[in-house]
């Protein structure tokens, strides 16, 4: 099983940039979209 340091759930337009933020400083990160990335 992974482990993930972060789970940011919603790929819209501020889970999307949170999570390459996020993964930018080192942290695994895991993002949960039940859709399209960006949002509508």
């Amino acid at each position: 099983m992974e482990t993930f340091d972060i789970t940011v759930v919603g790929a819209g337009l501020g889970g999307f940039n949170a999570a390459i933020e996020a993964a930018a400083l080192g942290a695994r990160v895991a993002l949960v979209e039940g859709n399209k990335v960006g949002g509508t």
